[in-house]
């Protein structure tokens, strides 16, 4: 038996304080039920830079790193490109705001009275389902085929529109405009005919905003002074948006929620999302084919999301006596990332975390991201070392025996809240065992952790 006995790793081993939550149990014990090679990653530090001011929004592909800047200003208006779809989106945070026209439909556009205006139902994006447009926010719950801004036509599928809306618009250097909106018809084809004017009828356009012409984005974009623009690169090459938009916010005296200007980071429309509060890092990087698995269970904690803003901008708190932020370093993100190929898919998982922030001045994010990969299956890969535990279940002590460790090794038993429950550096295993004392365990489901300088290898055992 070793030199390193129970007493020994006792004394390094902080004790395990019980689990309060049972819904935070899930995501790892399903990490206790697999055990075998994990390929350890490398972290990659990336800097995501959206200008002073936050100029610019920033397109950011996960698997290589590669960002597109578009400045936020660029567009007014955003349609869907999903032909069953009718999403239309507008960019607050380039001065756009809505107001749902009362007094008639879009028949009466010529004729428009904007008496009290600023009384109507005042209309935002939704920042959680990339469906709900502003212009999405009032569906008739007793029509079927009522889409807010229109109706659709199950014969000719098309979305007939029949709304009527003010748009102001706030621009820097001009200040408030105002201008009548009605959309006029969303064709089969997914084609957007609008027509928008003026108050004092210097404008009167009807335009069209064409499928064909953003073959492979997720929206077809439209500035007011323009015409269609083109900020959103391929979907293929990017996953996440670094970019602002209006919240919903309690102000920090209290009161009524308010729609707050917020940096945060949006998914891709279709990807999904996990945020993970309450395992470390080094627990999922250690174990990256149980995550994976984990997170694809429907009702864990962890569960994928499509929500736009899963991610968002929580991860960073401002201190205004400090003037300083503070980053949620230890919130864990999975993002679903996939790329198509013909008529297959290329699916694989990234994890980030949020490392630093500068705020408005730089508009600077800095984050660490990894690849989520384990062994490929059906190749057989040797172990450098292998190891077993005896007995398990156990009450009080147990044996780990190991085979092929020839320098110290790192011993951590990982709790079902994924810290670090019990901790020995510099162990020597070199004879083949060690005694492990359980004892002060609660109850449960735990993982116990061998690292060396060459490998990882993660044991589940039961604590009865």
């Amino acid at each position: 038996m070793s030199q390193v006995h129970a007493l020994g790793l006792q004394s390094k081993f902080a004790p395990h304080k019980k689990m309060k939550n049972k819904g935070q149990l899930i995501l790892v014990i399903w990490a206790a039920l697999l055990s075998g090679r994990l390929v350890a990653q490398t972290p990659v530090n990336d800097t995501i830079t959206m200008g002073q001011g936050y100029a610019n929004s920033v397109y950011f592909n996960l698997r290589t790193g590669a960002k597109t800047s578009s400045p936020i200003s660029t567009w007014h208006m955003a349609h869907t490109t999903v032909s069953r779809d009718n999403c239309i989106r507008l960019n607050h945070l380039n001065g756009v705001d809505v107001y749902a026209y009362p007094k008639g439909s879009n028949k009466d556009f010529s004729t428009m009275d904007t008496a009290g205006w600023s009384t109507w139902k005042h209309f935002y994006n939704d920042i959680h389902t990339h469906e709900l447009g502003a212009l999405n926010q009032s569906i008739n719950p007793k029509d079927q085929w009522d889409f807010s801004w229109g109706v659709y036509n199950p014969t000719t599928k098309e979305v007939v529109g029949d709304s009527l809306y003010l748009f102001v618009i706030n621009t820097p250097s001009v200040g408030k405009s105002y201008m009548k909106f009605m959309p006029i018809v969303q064709t089969a084809t997914g084609d957007l005919i609008f027509r928008y004017a003026t108050l004092d009828g210097s404008i009167d356009k009807t335009d069209t905003l064409k499928q064909a012409n953003y073959t492979g984005k997720s929206y077809k974009y439209y500035n007011f002074a323009k015409g269609a623009v083109q900020p959103e690169p391929s979907r293929e090459s990017w996953d996440l948006l670094f970019t602002r938009y209006l919240a919903p916010t309690t102000p920090p005296g209290g009161g009524p929620m308010v729609m707050y200007p917020t940096m945060g980071v949006e998914s891709k429309r279709g990807e999904r999302v996990s945020k993970i509060t309450t395992y470390t890092w080094d627990v999922i990087v250690a174990n990256p084919a149980q995550s994976i698995a984990g997170i694809k269970m429907t009702g864990t904690p962890a569960e994928l999301s499509k929500d736009l803003t899963k991610i968002g901008g929580d991860w960073k708190t401002f201190d205004g006596a400090a003037m300083t932020w503070t980053i949620s370093t230890d919130w864990n993100y999975i993002v679903e990332t996939i790329r198509n190929q013909g008529a297959t898919k290329d699916t694989s998982y990234w994890m980030l975390a949020f490392t630093a922030f500068s705020g408005s001045s730089k508009g600077e994010t800095q984050l660490k991201r990894v690849e989520l990969k384990a062994a490929a299956a059906g190749v057989s890969v040797a172990n450098r070392f292998s190891a077993k535990l005896y007995p398990n279940p156990s009450s009080d002590m147990m044996m780990i025996w190991a085979n092929g460790i020839t320098d110290q090794a790192n011993v951590q038993i990982i709790g079902t809240d994924g810290r670090i429950i019990k901790n020995a550096n510099g162990v020597n295993m070199s004879n083949g065992s060690i005694q492990l004392s359980v004892q002060d365990l609660s109850a449960g489901s735990y993982i116990v952790r061998i690292k060396t300088n060459e490998d990882i290898l993660s044991l589940p055992f039961i604590k009865q």
